[in-house]
Formats: C-alpha cells, sequence, structure tokens
C-alpha cells in the first residue's frame, strides 16, 4: 500500500527537520506508540506501535532505521516489525523545502507491507485507518511546531 501528502508547516526548514528526526519528540504525536528506545542516535531506534483495523487491536515491536539523511532536506527510513502472526514492513520518505522564511512544505510518501493473519482485513481497512491516524499526526506536529 502506497500513501503520500504534504504539509505547511510555519516554521524554519531545519527546526521542522529536528523535531521530525527526533524518535522522542515525533513520537508524542505518533498514535499508537507506547515507548521508544534510541538503539544507534541518528541511525537505529526501536518502538512498539499499536493500531486498531476495526474490532482487531495488533501491536508491532518495530525496529526503525533511518538509511538516508540529509539534513535539513530529506530523510529516508525502513522499518520492519512483527506482532503474533504477523509482519509489517514500512519505507517512509520526507522531504523537506522551504517556501519562504518560517515557512517550511513537507512532501511525504510510505509503502507499508503487512503480511500474515491480518493482512486480508487491513488491506481492506488500511485506506481509512492511515487517513484517519495521518490526519492526527501531523495536526500534532504542526500544532507543536509552530507554538
Amino acid at each position: 500500500m502506497k500513501f503520500n501528502g504534504s504539509v505547511t508547516i510555519r516554521a524554519k526548514q531545519d527546526v521542522v527537520w529536528e523535531f521530525l528526526t527526533d524518535p522522542h519528540m515525533v513520537s508524542q504525536c505518533a498514535p499508537g506508540v507506547a515507548e521508544v528506545e534510541v538503539v544507534i542516535p541518528d541511525k537505529q531506534f526501536r518502538t512498539n506501535v499499536g493500531i486498531a483495523l476495526g474490532a482487531v487491536k495488533v501491536s508491532f515491536a518495530m525496529n526503525v532505521e533511518w538509511i538516508e539523511l540529509d539534513a535539513p532536506n530529506r530523510a529516508k527510513m525502513h522499518a520492519r516489525g512483527s506482532a503474533p502472526g504477523s509482519a509489517a514492513e514500512v519505507e517512509g520518505t520526507m522531504t523537506l523545502s522551504e517556501l519562504e522564511p518560517n515557512v517550511t512544505e513537507l512532501y511525504w510518501k510510505a509503502n507499508v507491507q503487512i503480511m500474515g493473519r491480518i493482512a486480508s482485513l487491513a488491506m481492506r481497512l488500511a485506506p481509512g485507518v492511515t487517513k484517519k491516524l495521518v490526519g492526527e499526526f501531523f495536526d500534532c506536529v504542526v500544532s507543536r511546531i509552530e507554538k
């Protein structure tokens, strides 16, 4: 499943970059993230992510790695996770550009693969759930960065 979008944030590009590449800061806005453990600073972290697909709730133990960091312009990450009987793999990219002083455009895209028992359920429900969660996430990010 592929997702993408963009959001405008009224802040300097480096401020947006610092927030979005800090696992502890960004996790405060990520729905379902229970904890974050930095394994290698600016390279790898672990997290547990709980998602609800209809009446089914699943918690994935995720290993996340930054595979490209071009500060403050572009970042690419890869995450792998598992839950009982299921697995997930995510590749995400964000690109930042300054539209004008103190205004940053964030373009993002993600490719998500879910395998195992919940795969067919995820294929049906994930687009709607993802749209809702992405909206909540970016509302929080904008609110925290702009204040």
